[in-house]
């Protein structure tokens, strides 16, 4: 018999000692205002390291996964009050301004930036928002007001810091992620109490760990300004290993051009003597230049020798700046790798070279991250339609990737902000029966919660629209973020009105959890309502509008 038919056997004895249930996914809600005051984002979920000969499904398969119920999985979330304005991740503003120019210039760089970067005929109105959530902090002094308070289900941490991120969990109680501490806008963190050296730098950022290793970066400077940055690795509590530039030793501040690093995800490839492979971005000097590229740092003698002379950085080929001499993208990077070493990531494209209408954030995948030339293949087909922008999330060990992209195909140019939703692409399977349950395609999850049911009791998934999937781990569990109408849409449609458009939506941290023994037969498709009256009374929030913006890095999510 083989392995295919063996596994859908599994899957088909297990819905059968199973209530009947339609859709693919529970919606379960982490944490949430419902004042909607404050809004609530899904960060990270807690990993799990399955057998695929023992549990090929994960939580498809049965409602408990390594011993663990599926739906006591841990999901890091973060509140917001206001726009950021200059990300709490990102070494440089916009994931773009390595001169920091346009943060320089108060308001108006913000609405520059738009007009450049962006194009929506509403710059004017992203540009208020972001700067003033911005000039918070710079008024703030050296205690600004909290945006963002970091929890772990309903359970603070740092719970008495400022603007803690959580990036990556460890373990249910061990994040990974920085907060603004007294001596530093940006101090990075690997557990609940372990502050990381910040090296010959004034500020970190920490993005995921395995074993001992953290790999995030140090930033060096005067201020929140005009800093320059490299990848950096740290082992243990010693001092982080800074690596090199691709080409030069130039820091860029005699120019105005800071140079510029990061390192979000890291493997240690067990089936080559433990090479470690590092991915993230790296700067390429051309002239005064410094081209912020999508680069896998490769271990060049695997093992524990993590000195800077023992790595390879590799730009992957097809997510470069400069394309037949042309500036065509502004920035690309690698956010994630697997076990399977299939990496993925994301490319800005140049407000001066719009595709179909956007200068888009465009997804893509690198099959494989231990060739010297690693090359990026970008999504496309079904929902990935030409010119779609997205935002990266993550993959497990079966190659199954999240994140969001465009649910909208008008222009953004001289127009508004494209609606996005949460996705998830099993990429090339890893087991056949896992693919075989999303017909072995990319689909929206607001098709995959859809169970039919428009109302029912306080948790059904109609009252949830996902905007955001930001991890998942190898069970199937996925850390979201969700648009909430509280007792439920007005139909199953995907752009159904909330109380007839009167009613407040709010932002909510959410987890999917697998329905066990579900299948592709389960799947329900949401229909349009097509709508084209403007909502008069509903609101998204500042997050849901303004956030989808702020094309850029975001976010390292873990295996």
């Amino acid at each position: 018999m083989s392995s295919k038919l063996q596994l859908t056997t599994l899957a088909v004895l297990v819905s059968a000692a199973l209530p009947a249930q339609a859709a693919l996914y529970k919606v379960v809600e982490v944490n949430a205002d419902s004042s909607g005051s404050t809004e609530y984002y899904g960060t990270a979920v807690e990993p799990i390291i399955l057998n695929p000969l023992t549990e090929p499904l994960g939580c498809f398969g049965g409602i408990t996964v390594g011993g663990k119920a599926c739906d006591s999985f841990a999901v890091a979330n973060e509140t917001r009050n206001w726009a950021e304005g200059f990300s709490y991740r990102e070494e440089v503003t916009f994931a773009i301004d390595n001169t920091f120019d346009y943060i320089e210039d108060g308001y108006d760089g913000f609405e520059d930036y738009c007009y450049n970067q962006l194009g929506y005929s509403t710059c004017e109105y992203w540009a208020s928002t972001q700067w003033s959530g911005w000039s918070k902090e710079l008024n703030g002094g050296s205690t600004p007001p909290n945006n963002s308070a970091s929890f772990i289900e309903k359970t603070a941490f740092k719970a008495s810091g400022i603007n803690v991120i959580i990036n990556s969990l460890v373990s249910a109680t061990e994040p990974v992620g920085n907060y603004l501490s007294s001596a530093t806008r940006n101090q990075a963190f690997n557990s609940v109490a372990v502050d990381l050296a910040n090296g010959t730098g004034l500020q970190s950022r920490a993005w995921a760990k395995e074993g001992t290793y953290t790999v995030g970066s140090v930033s060096s400077g005067s201020s929140y300004l005009n800093n320059f940055s490299k990848a950096a690795i740290w082992n243990g509590s010693a001092a982080p290993v800074e690596l090199n530039w691709e080409n030069t030793t130039d820091n860029g501040s005699g120019n105005d051009v800071y140079t510029q690093g990061s390192a979000r995800d890291l493997i240690i490839d067990t089936n080559d003597s433990s090479r470690i492979y590092i991915v993230g971005y790296n700067s390429t000097a051309d002239g005064d230049s410094r081209l912020m590229q999508a680069t896998i740092f490769k271990q060049k003698v695997a093992g524990s020798d993590i000195t800077v002379s023992n790595w390879d950085s590799n730009t992957v080929s097809n997510a470069q700046v400069e394309i037949s001499g042309d500036y065509v993208n502004s920035n690309s990077v690698v956010t994630n790798i697997n076990k399977n070493l299939v990496a993925v990531g994301q490319t800005k494209r140049s407000g001066s070279y719009p595709q179909n209408g956007a200068a888009a954030n465009r997804l893509f995948v690198v099959p494989n991250a231990s060739i010297a030339s690693p090359s990026a293949t970008y999504f496309s087909g079904g929902i990935f339609f030409n010119g779609a922008g997205g935002e990266m999330g993550g993959i497990n060990n079966f190659n199954e990737i999240v994140g969001r992209v465009d649910a909208q195909t008008h222009r953004e140019y001289d127009g508004k902000q494209r609606r996005q939703r949460a996705f998830i692409y099993p990429y090339k399977p890893t087991e056949l029966a896992r693919g075989d349950i999303f017909q072995n395609k990319a689909w929206l999850f607001d098709d995959l919660t859809n169970d039919g049911k428009v109302s029912g009791t306080t948790d059904n998934n109609n009252q949830y629209r996902i905007y955001d999937a930001s991890d998942i781990n190898d069970a199937g569990v996925i850390s979201a973020t969700a648009t909430k109408c509280s007792g439920g849409y007005d139909s199953t449609a995907h752009d159904s009105y909330c109380g007839d458009g009167n009613a407040d939506e709010t932002i909510v941290a959410v987890k999917l959890v697998p329905i066990a023994g579900s299948t592709s037969g389960d799947i329900k498709t949401r229909g349009y309502e097509n709508n084209t009256t403007e909502r008069q009374g509903g609101s998204f929030g500042f997050g849901a509008l303004t956030l989808l913006g702020l094309f850029g890095f975001m976010r390292k999510r873990i295996k």
